[in-house]
């Protein structure tokens, strides 16, 4: 059940990657209509990189899957 529960982990972490990395093509239009500033987008932005990947997915498993 552990080994599971931490491909979850690595699965949810990928796809919060994969968003953070699609957040930079959109623009400020689309931005405007998901109510995102553009400081939240470039801290979002910020964390697309593999320390933020790591960091997301510790902090995951760390709260054991709940998300804050």
């Amino acid at each position: 059940m552990f080994v599971v529960s931490v491909l979850v982990c690595i699965q949810q972490s990928a796809l919060r990657f994969k968003t953070r990395k699609k957040l930079a093509s959109i623009t400020a239009l689309q931005m405007k209509d998901i109510g995102m500033t553009k400081e939240r987008q470039q801290a979002e932005l910020s964390q697309a990189t593999l320390i933020g990947f790591v960091g997301d997915l510790l902090t995951f498993i760390k709260n054991k899957g709940r998300i804050l």
